[in-house]
């Protein structure tokens, strides 16, 4: 087990990371206390002048013609299948801590959501694990989408967004 200020700063990264990848109003994202490193600097750049990089969110995420990079882990199962079985396990995860997604809308499985709920099992200080279980069934994918996200991002903020998620995906509690 890692020591408490290195369990912080990942829940730091973790919030951050997950609020990037769910707002693409960067107006609308909150740099937490004490967030420190690329990501959280280029967010604070970003949202002095956010055109750019939310035309950047919505090529990559949104784009009706076809998305750079999907957001959701069903798309990378090998029956890709969205509102599927990694949908309904991640919603199990978060009823089972009292958690219910704000939007339902948004499949459970949405890699922001998930960073956000695994911050809050490390917060909660939940055992290594139960963690290590949550990451292995719902963040492990994260680095192949931080792959794709590196190839495909032009704007510094989401360059910095798939560093801070290999080095998240590859961080044990």
């Amino acid at each position: 087990m890692t020591n408490m200020p290195d369990r912080s700063a990942l829940v730091l990264n973790l919030t951050l990371a997950g609020q990037v990848l769910l707002k693409s109003d960067l107006r609308s994202i909150v740099v937490p206390d004490g967030a420190e490193g690329a990501l959280a600097d280029e967010v604070l750049l970003a949202q002095a002048a956010p055109e750019a990089a939310e035309l950047e969110y919505s090529r990559l995420f949104l784009n009706p013609l076809g998305v750079e990079c999907y957001l959701w882990q069903s798309v990378y199962a090998d029956q890709p299948r969205l509102l599927g079985p990694a949908h309904h396990s991640a919603l199990d995860w978060y009823r089972r801590y009292g958690a219910e997604p704000q939007n339902a809308q948004e499949p459970a499985d949405h890699l922001g959501l998930l960073l956000l709920f695994c911050a809050r099992l490390i917060e909660a200080e939940e055992s290594a694990e139960t963690i290590d279980t949550f990451k292995r069934e719902h963040i492990a994918w994260a680095a192949q989408f931080a792959a794709k996200l590196q190839q495909e991002a032009r704007h510094p903020l989401y360059l910095a967004l798939a560093r801070d998620l290999q080095s998240i995906s590859a961080q044990t509690i």
